[in-house]
């Protein structure tokens, strides 16, 4: 049987709804306290509003969006409490996964964990406008990414990313507020732990990415309470 489609295309499924939302949630397309329309993502995804209700269902109880009484989606805004949360557990999650990536990265891995660490570094230290905003995004996220797929534990490879989208809001503008010394200190917190990795030392890895982990939730808490 062929897949029913639209002028727009074949049809798209809830969970395939549910999964393009959190993506543009996390890349910052959508930003918290945007409003998204039922009517306009079942125009644009070509799709009756049922897999766009089921879609925003599912991403209420992951607590990326709320739901108004009139069915609107909201992107969430998190609380401070929320933040320190969301943070700590990376803090531990995201340190014993450079720990066990010791075992497994190899030369081709540090090589690329280097090329977006230059990325990195050299959009963190320009003057933020919102296509840099959404690079710099990019290159942290496949930063912490790299170092978790290298891991070999697809369990903590999950929550690990489920955990760096619910934390976006570190890439929502904090950045453009940091002085620069405290640009260059983020950025030698991930030489850090690319030096930890090349020398093997899981233990030193761990620690790297764990204090780097919970100096970003400090920098979010200022940010967010100066706001």
């Amino acid at each position: 049987m062929s897949a029913r489609s639209t002028a727009k295309g074949p049809t798209r499924s809830s969970t395939e709804i549910s999964e393009e939302i959190l993506r543009r949630i996390q890349s910052g397309r959508y930003l918290p306290g945007d409003g998204l329309s039922q009517y306009e993502l079942a125009s644009e995804f070509g799709t009756s509003r049922t897999p766009i209700r089921e879609a925003l269902r599912f991403l209420e109880a992951k607590r990326a969006i709320s739901l108004t009484e009139s069915g609107r989606a909201i992107v969430a805004i998190p609380s401070v409490r929320e933040i320190r949360e969301a943070f700590e557990i990376r803090a531990e999650l995201e340190g014993l996964a450079a720990r066990q990536a010791v075992d497994w990265i190899d030369d081709k891995d540090l090589k690329q964990l280097g090329l977006h660490q230059k990325h990195y570094a050299s959009t963190l230290r320009a003057p933020v406008r919102d296509e840099q905003g959404s690079q710099w995004r990019k290159h942290n996220f496949d930063f912490h990414n790299l170092i978790a797929q290298a891991s070999h534990n697809g369990r903590l490879l999950d929550m690990v990313n489920e955990l760096q989208g619910s934390t976006v809001w570190e890439a929502l503008g904090f950045a453009s507020k940091m002085p620069p010394r405290l640009m260059e200190e983020n950025i030698q917190q991930h030489e850090a732990i690319i030096a930890a990795l090349a020398r093997r030392d899981g233990a030193a890895a761990r620690d790297a990415m764990s204090d780097h982990v919970l100096r970003t939730m400090r920098l979010v808490i200022d940010w967010m309470e100066s706001r």
